[in-house]
C-alpha cells in the first residue's frame, strides 16, 4: 500500500479558514453588488448621498452667481478626483469638458418635473402662451442674450422688516435623489443629480442634472470608501486568529504527541506515558494510550518471559532424548532403524525450535544490554554465507568493504544468515541472490534481493510476526518454524535499526535492514 502524501492538522485547518474567509469575501461581494444598485438607495450609499447632495447643493449656488460654470465644474472635479459635468435633463451638455452623453444615461434622465419657479415669483405660462425671452440653452458662453423690449427697471430695495430680522433668502434648489447608470465606454460609472437652477435676474431657470463621472466605482473613496471595511474585516480575521489559534496550536500539539505514541507502540516499544492534562475527548484517548501501551507491555512481558522459560526447561529434556536416541540406535535391530532416524529428525527440530525460541528471548528481553561496535557489513555478509553453508550457492556481495555499521556483530550475522537462509529456500533455484549496501546521511542500509515468486501484499509486515508462515503445513518438506524472520528483527532493533521487506518487479522479495553509521 503506498503513503498517501501527509498534510499536517494545522495546514488544513488553516485552508479550511481561508476557504471560509474567502467564501465569506464571496458573499458580501455579491452583497455590495446587490446593494449598490442603479437606484442608489443602498444604506452603504448613504455617506455618498449626503456627500452628493450636499456638493450640489454649493454648485448649483455657484452656478448662479457666475458665468464661468466650466471653471466652477473643473475646480470641484480637481478638489473631489471626480469628473463633475452638467447637462440640461434634454442632453444637451452646459458645463464641464466635453463629453458626450451615453445612451445609457441618457435613458435614465429626468425629463419630466415642474419649471422651477422665477425669482419674481410669477406662475408658469399658460399652454400656447409665451411670457419672455426663450430660455438660455447654456451652450454659449458670457451673459445671456437681451430680453426684447425696453430694459427692466432694477427692483427697489425691499426695506428690512420692522422686527429687524435678516429678509430670507433666494429659495434653495430641489435636488432630486442620485441615480447610477453603468455605461459599456469609457468612463464606465455616471451618478447623476437633478439640480434646478434658479434663474437669476437676467435669465430664466434650467432643468439641468449634475453627473458625477468615474471610471470605477468600488476603488474611488468619493463614491465608496472601502477602507473601513477592510478594516473591520482585518479585525475580524485578527481577533478570530486571536481566539481560534491558541486552541489549534493546542489540538495539534496533543495530537503530535499521539501519534509519536502510537509510532512507538506499532514499533513494539510500549513504554510510553503521555501526559493526560486535558479534560475533554483527547484527554480520554491520551489516557486510553497509556493504559492501552501499559496492557501491551505487561503481555508482552509476559510471552517473553514465558518463551524464555519454555524453551530453556526444554533444552535439558530434548538433551536427554538425543542421547537415549543414540542408545537406542546402537542396541536397537536394523529393521526398526527407520523408526530412530525418524525420531532423531523430530529431536533435532525440537532442538533447533528451542534455540530460536532463546535467541528470540534473549533478543527481546535485554535489549538494553547489547553492546554496539562498529561492523564491518562486508565482512559480517561473508561470515553468515559460511555459517549458513551458502558458499555453492549464487550470491554476488555489492558492498563496500570499508563500510562500518554500529551494531553487534552477533546479531548483525545471525540476521544475515536467517534472510539468505530463507532466500535460498524459496528462491534459491530463481536466480542469483543480490546483498548490496549503502550511506545516506547517518544510516547504513543493508539490501537482501532475490527472484523468487515474493510475498502476498497483506503478508508484508506480518512475516515478522513469530510462527507466522505463509504456508500452513509444518512437514519436513517446507521447514521452518516461523521464527527467522522474527528473530532479524528481534536482533536489528536490539541494534537500534529498522528492518521492513518489499515486492520486486516483477517478481521476488528485497529484505531492507537499517542501521546507525558508524
Amino acid at each position: 500500500m503506498r503513503d498517501q502524501p501527509h498534510v499536517p492538522l494545522w495546514t488544513r485547518i488553516l485552508l479550511l479558514a481561508t476557504l471560509n474567509v474567502a467564501i465569506l469575501g464571496i458573499v458580501f461581494a455579491v452583497f455590495l453588488r446587490l446593494q449598490l444598485r442603479p437606484e442608489f438607495e443602498s444604506f452603504l450609499m448613504a455617506e455618498s448621498r449626503e456627500r452628493i447632495a450636499s456638493i450640489t447643493r454649493l454648485v448649483a449656488a455657484e452656478l448662479q452667481n457666475t458665468d464661468g460654470w466650466d471653471g466652477v465644474m473643473a475646480r470641484y472635479s480637481k478638489e473631489y478626483g471626480i469628473t463633475l459635468l452638467l447637462y440640461r435633463n434634454t442632453g444637451e451638455q452646459l458645463a464641464g469638458s466635453r463629453t458626450p452623453l451615453p445612451p445609457e444615461v441618457d435613458v435614465r434622465m429626468p425629463r419630466g418635473g415642474p419649471q422651477p419657479p422665477s425669482r419674481g415669483g410669477s406662475p408658469p405660462p399658460r399652454e400656447g402662451e409665451r411670457r419672455g425671452p426663450p430660455p438660455w440653452d447654456g451652450d454659449r458662453r458670457g451673459p445671456p442674450p437681451p430680453r426684447d423690449g425696453p430694459p427692466a427697471r432694477p427692483r427697489p430695495e425691499q426695506p428690512p422688516p420692522p422686527d429687524g430680522r435678516s429678509r430670507p433668502g433666494p429659495p434653495q434648489p430641489d435636488i432630486g435623489s442620485p441615480f447610477l447608470a453603468v455605461t459599456k465606454s469609457d468612463p464606465h460609472y455616471w451618478v447623476g443629480v437633478r439640480m434646478p437652477i434658479i434663474d437669476r435676474p437676467d435669465h430664466e431657470g434650467l432643468r439641468s442634472v449634475l453627473m458625477f463621472v468615474s471610471p470605477n466605482f468600488f476603488t474611488n473613496r468619493f463614491f465608496f470608501d472601502i477602507r473601513p471595511w477592510l478594516g473591520v474585516a482585518a479585525g475580524v480575521i485578527f481577533i478570530s486568529a486571536l481566539c481560534w489559534l491558541p486552541l489549534v496550536r493546542n489540538l495539534t500539539h496533543s495530537i503530535a504527541d499521539m501519534m509519536r505514541a502510537t509510532a512507538r507502540i506499532a514499533e513494539g516499544r510500549f513504554d510510553v506515558s503521555l501526559k493526560a492534562q486535558r479534560r475533554d475527548e483527547l484527554g480520554r484517548l491520551v489516557a486510553s494510550i497509556n493504559r492501552m501501551a501499559g496492557r501491551l507491555q505487561t503481555l508482552t512481558e509476559g510471552r517473553k518471559r514465558f518463551l524464555g522459560a519454555v524453551a530453556h526447561e526444554l533444552r535439558s529434556p530434548i538433551a536427554r532424548m538425543q542421547l537415549a536416541t543414540e542408545i537406542l540406535q546402537r542396541n536397537t535391530a536394523p529393521s526398526a532403524q527407520k523408526y530412530i532416524d525418524d525420531l532423531r529428525d523430530d529431536i533435532a527440530m525440537m532442538s533447533r525450535l528451542t534455540d530460536e525460541l532463546l535467541q528470540v528471548a534473549r533478543a527481546e528481553a535485554m535489549p538494553e544490554r547489547v553492546k554496539l561496535q562498529p561492523t564491518n557489513v562486508a565482512e559480517a555478509v561473508r561470515t553468515a554465507v559460511r555459517r549458513e553453508s551458502l558458499d555453492e550457492m549464487d550470491i554476488r556481495i555489492d558492498v563496500d568493504p570499508t563500510m562500518h555499521a554500529q551494531a553487534d556483530p552477533e546479531h548483525l550475522m545471525r540476521s544475515l544468515g536467517n534472510i539468505l537462509r530463507n532466500a535460498d529456500r524459496y528462491a534459491g533455484n530463481k536466480g542469483p541472490i543480490h546483498v548490496s549496501a549503502y550511506r545516506e546521511n547517518d544510516r547504513i542500509t543493508i539490501i537482501v534481493a532475490d527472484s523468487g515468486p515474493g510475498v502476498p501484499e497483506d503478508a508484508l509486515e506480518k512475516i515478522f510476526t513469530p510462527f507466522y508462515r505463509l504456508d500452513d503445513s509444518r512437514d519436513r518438506e517446507s521447514g521452518g518454524t516461523g521464527l527467522g524472520l522474527a528473530i532479524v528483527r528481534s536482533c536489528i532493533e536490539a541494534c537500534g535499526g529498522a528492518v521492513d521487506c518489499r515486492n520486486r518487479q516483477p517478481s521476488g522479495l528485497e529484505v531492507r535492514i537499517s542501521l546507525p553509521a558508524s
